[in-house]
């Protein structure tokens, strides 16, 4: 599994594709193997120009494999899908996995400034790039300026963060391996359901045991 996950969010057409571009290059220029993931608020569809696999997929494939000679390409047929699961199932190559979106999800974050973005909502940011808004004090990295964007992404990474908990997750006493972004997911959503209930208060440790009951 990929050692560290980063988020690149902001407004729509706040230019976030346009600046992974410049980051990916950079940093493959550095050495580093990069997984991109990409958040759709539509069906993801096969290239048209690849006219024999749509096909099979229009036909009621539950998948389609492309296989060139530089690239492979594996399309499923599901449900919409969260970033947790796909983190956890699938096995993307690379030491550093560059999201584009889910700006909800927990997980260390690169906000794009400018549009309707609440950066004060945001939490877990490792970099701030543009014009900081007129309320914010922080110290914020200029569009242009890829280099310092790659150190904070590579700071991140060899200091083994980018996560703000260690969760653990032991089924029948047997330890699942859960990647850092999934350690933030599960322990961000409980920590959310506790804190709806009454007399529960925010804090640094949670533990939560489940017990399937008998005949079920």
């Amino acid at each position: 599994m990929a050692q560290l996950w980063i988020q690149v969010v902001g407004s729509k057409n706040a230019g976030k594709t346009s600046l992974l571009e410049d980051v990916v290059r950079e940093l493959s220029r550095r050495g580093r193997s990069v997984c991109y993931v990409k958040h759709r608020h539509e069906n993801a569809r096969l290239d048209a120009s690849d006219t024999d696999t749509s096909r099979m997929m229009e036909a009621g494939a539950s998948a389609a494999v492309l296989v060139g000679d530089d690239s492979t390409i594996v399309f499923r047929r599901t449900d919409e899908e969260s970033l947790a699961r796909v983190a956890q199932r699938d096995s993307l190559p690379g030491d550093i996995v560059l999201v584009e979106g889910w700006k909800s999800v927990p997980g260390a974050k690169i906000v794009l400034t400018g549009g309707d973005l609440d950066i004060t909502a945001m939490e877990n940011v490792i970099a701030l790039v543009g014009e900081a808004p007129p309320t914010f004090t922080g110290s914020t990295i200029g569009r242009d300026d890829i280099g310092a964007i790659c150190d904070a992404i590579e700071r991140t990474s060899d200091s083994g963060g980018g996560n703000e908990w260690r969760t653990s997750l032991l089924i029948d006493g047997r330890e699942v391996p859960l990647n850092a972004f999934v350690q933030d997911v599960f322990a961000s959503g409980v920590l959310g359901m506790s804190l709806a209930l009454q007399g529960v208060e925010d804090a640094g440790t949670l533990e939560l045991r489940c017990v399937r009951k008998k005949g079920r």
